[in-house]
């Protein structure tokens, strides 16, 4: 009889399409994953519980291919679904308006990331020595993955502060994202991100045209 964690293991496949075997846990990953991101285009508080259970998937997957920022991400991320589940349920009234961080706070940010991708970079590059009977394979795409990971911290707490470059910073997410993981030969996650990534455009050009037209009135008002 398999144990609980066999069912979690990139050997345990399920299915095939087009010759691609597909795990168990890569389909609960991407279907909670694309729940999840839909939930939430429908503001719908159930998309904090099934984003728990995303990042929990996600952090067995992507250890075993070795995508250790990914894999520390999904961690962050279950922080933060149970932050957002505990404010929404305590939310009232309407959002706020959405605003930009303006060229100074750009600039910050694209800086802040660059040097968090770097650091994230070298820490990882140090796990299979820091921790080898965990670590037994070195990291995949090391600073691509560390940019990825970083980047979506950045995006995600933008998002709950309604800045519109959040929605620019999660196409550029998406885009690596689905280099990285075509490359790691994971299609049915691949194929997850790019509808990920037509969420990302939409969001920009939804978001860029609230943010004009609250930019408009502001400016009639005054």
């Amino acid at each position: 009889m398999m144990n609980f964690f066999s069912y979690l293991s990139i050997d345990f496949q399920i299915f095939s399409v087009f010759g691609y075997s597909i795990s168990f846990i890569e389909l609960l990953g991407t279907s909670s994953g694309l729940a999840c991101v839909y939930l939430a285009s429908r503001n719908h508080i159930l998309t904090w519980p099934v984003g728990i259970f995303n990042s929990i998937c996600f952090f067995f997957l992507f250890f075993q291919i070795q995508l250790y920022s990914d894999m520390l991400l999904q961690i962050y991320f279950f922080g933060s679904s149970i932050y957002g589940w505990w404010i929404w349920r305590k939310r009232t009234g309407s959002f706020v308006k959405i605003q930009s961080l303006g060229k100074r706070n750009n600039t910050l940010l694209l800086v802040s990331i660059f040097l968090g991708t770097y650091l994230l970079g070298e820490i990882t590059s140090h796990l299979p020595i820091w921790l080898p009977e965990i670590f037994k394979k070195p990291p995949a795409f090391l600073y691509w993955d560390a940019f990825t990971t970083v980047a979506s911290i950045f995006a995600n707490f933008l998002l709950a502060q309604r800045k519109l470059e959040s929605w620019f910073l999660w196409v550029f997410v998406d885009v690596v994202c689905i280099g990285l993981y075509s490359l790691k030969e994971i299609p049915f996650v691949t194929l997850e991100y790019v509808v990920f990534l037509l969420i990302a455009f939409y969001g920009c050009y939804h978001w860029y045209r609230e943010y004009k037209t609250n930019d408009s009135a502001s400016s009639l008002a005054a």
